[in-house]
């Protein structure tokens, strides 16, 4: 699990260590943000309810600062194999939600009633508010730490490049690498509006930065990282980077693996997930 960490930071380092340098023949970043909203409008309209198995290695331990004891004994970890459904619009427009149906729990099968988790996707007589506060409270008890998450959706960060939450962030070409072979820019971007668009489950404003890597020529959409900012006081520090790989079937780039870091002040929080078999949900016409 330790090279969740390892993989996050790799990928900052790999984001700022070339500079940009415009080359005369170069896209503006304008250009390039163009291209990315057209690609991410394309998404959200190609995107239908998938289904893909994913496997997803949790580990939590004390935070460790410089120059304190190593409490390596005292981690938990905790590997689950289930059926991740990633849902577009389902608490309006442009909105995201990914649930896990858990198969497994470090390899003893679940035998909880799979069913629940479809009645409450699928019943609309219900508020979307208090189906989703029940769908994220199923799958909680799965989770290590004790922290509730629930903007670990892979496909999230694609939102705010879409053409009306753009002028919402500031942006910034910060380098250039590449990613699968393929040339990127690496844009970093910062929430500056309010109220933001990722809140805490009370209401409160969450400010969101990070970066994308983006192919200049066609507006894909390669690697996220997403920053999700503290909240008054907890001292809560989230990343989360997603890659993605094409899907022969869907004919669209897809979420390959998800690594995300959370630090609570008292706590670290490791997790690790990778996604594959992709297919579609036979219920996904009556979700809404």
């Amino acid at each position: 699990m330790r090279t969740s960490a390892a993989l996050i930071l790799t990928c900052l380092v790999l984001g700022s260590r070339n500079e940009a340098s415009p080359a005369s023949d170069e896209p503006s970043l304008k250009t390039v943000l163009s291209r990315a909203a057209a690609y991410a409008v394309d998404y959200h309209q190609r995107f239908t309810v998938l289904v893909a198995e994913e496997h997803y290695v949790q580990r939590v331990g004390p935070e460790r600062t410089a120059g304190a004891p190593d409490r390596r004994g005292l981690d938990r970890e905790r590997l689950l194999k289930s059926d991740y459904i990633i849902v577009p619009d389902y608490a309006g427009t442009n909105s995201w939600l990914g649930v896990r149906d858990v198969l497994e729990v470090d390899g003893e099968p679940v035998t909880t009633d799979h069913e629940r988790l479809r009645a409450l996707l699928e019943d609309t007589s219900q508020p979307v508010a208090s189906r989703l506060r029940a769908l994220s409270d199923l799958q909680a008890k799965y989770n290590l730490g004790g922290l509730y998450r629930t903007i670990n959706v892979p496909t999230l960060p694609l939102v705010f490049l879409l053409p009306d939450r753009q002028p919402r962030f500031r942006f910034k070409h910060t380098g250039t690498t590449k990613s699968r072979d393929t040339p990127v820019w690496v844009v970093s971007y910062e929430e500056r509006d309010r109220p933001t668009i990722i809140k805490t489950p009370e209401g409160h404003d969450v400010t969101s930065s990070g970066s994308f890597w983006i192919d200049p020529v066609t507006g894909a959409v390669l690697r996220t990282e997403l920053r999700a900012g503290q909240v008054a006081d907890r001292p809560l520090t989230t990343i989360i980077l997603v890659g993605y790989a094409y899907n022969s079937r869907f004919e669209m780039l897809l979420p390959e693996d998800m690594n995300e870091l959370y630090l609570t002040g008292l706590s670290r929080i490791e997790a690790h997930a990778t996604y594959s078999n992709y297919r579609r949900w036979e219920a996904e016409a009556r979700i809404k």
